[in-house]
């Protein structure tokens, strides 16, 4: 029979499940960081694709100027369709000069999907120009 000093001895000193236990501890936290790694990546990815969206739409005017606002505020929806945030575009006119510009305004919120980071909210705010040009000249 062991006694409960030796007992006690060989359970201090014993480390079979020291490695089961250290990733029980670390494992949780470096898959949560992970996680929030990608989030942030994939604001990144997001902020990109806003800013080519609201791009592409000034490129659109500059070639077809007879575009109207509810085109050109759904092509910037469809575009950014994938990302289920509510989109705020505005189509305005400036003049600078004997220039007329077609001024697309464009907003939207990304918010975060992983625990801790979903309280923060990007807020993206894109503006693009177009020159109205009369190619029937």
């Amino acid at each position: 029979m062991v006694s409960n000093r030796k007992l006690l001895r060989l359970f201090k000193t014993d480390k079979s499940g020291a490695t089961a236990v250290e990733f029980a501890i670390m494992g949780s936290v470096m898959i949560a960081i992970m996680f929030g790694f990608f989030d942030v990546a994939f604001a990144f990815y997001v902020r990109n694709s806003f800013n080519h969206a609201v791009g592409a739409a000034a490129r659109e005017v500059y070639v077809d100027p007879d575009r109207t606002t509810a085109e050109i505020t759904d092509d910037i929806t469809d575009r950014l369709a994938r990302f289920n945030s509510p989109i705020v575009t505005t189509v305005g006119t400036a003049s600078a000069g004997a220039l007329e510009y077609r001024v697309i305004n464009v907003k939207m919120d990304y918010h975060y999907k992983t625990p801790y980071l979903n309280k923060f909210v990007v807020s993206l705010q894109g503006e693009s120009r177009a020159p109205i040009l009369d190619y029937q000249q």
